[in-house]
């Protein structure tokens, strides 16, 4: 992709990744297969990354391209607030953006990386809900 390409990103996709997490999520209490659960919490991960980033495709302002080709929600959420677009973004995300960002990496590549599930499944509800705003907002 080169500068000034648009990436494209729908709703549609980040309700993928909520759904993968779900199924994660009850396959791991079904089965406690840990590798299941870390792959729920990647995927939490990319849907809330997603979440920011479609934001900012839909804002209609100029955006740099490079600024968001990472995974770190800190970064992303301090981008975003520097374009100074109206944004949706729960404060439970603002407030552990780090920890969130660590199951994008560690969910797929950390044989140790463990989560409760209990916070797996609170996570869950959380993007849910952020992601459902968004929608009732015309983000598609």
């Amino acid at each position: 992709m080169k500068e000034g390409d648009k990436l494209e990103l729908s709703m549609k996709l980040i309700k993928a990744d909520l759904l993968m997490a779900q199924q994660g999520i009850e396959l791991y209490k079904n089965r406690e297969i840990k590798e299941i659960k870390n792959q729920a919490a990647y995927h939490l991960q990319q849907a809330a990354e997603k979440l920011i980033k479609i934001q900012i495709y839909n804002s209609g302002v100029s955006y740099n391209n490079k600024s968001l080709y990472v995974h770190n929600l800190k970064s992303l959420i301090a981008y975003i607030d520097s374009l100074q677009i109206d944004n949706v973004i729960p404060e439970i995300i603002r407030k552990n953006a780090l920890i969130i960002t660590d199951w994008e990496a560690s969910g797929r590549y950390d044989i140790h990386f463990s989560i409760r599930i209990n916070s797996l499944e609170k996570y869950h509800r959380e993007i849910s809900d952020w992601y459902e705003i968004l929608y009732k907002k015309g983000i598609r």
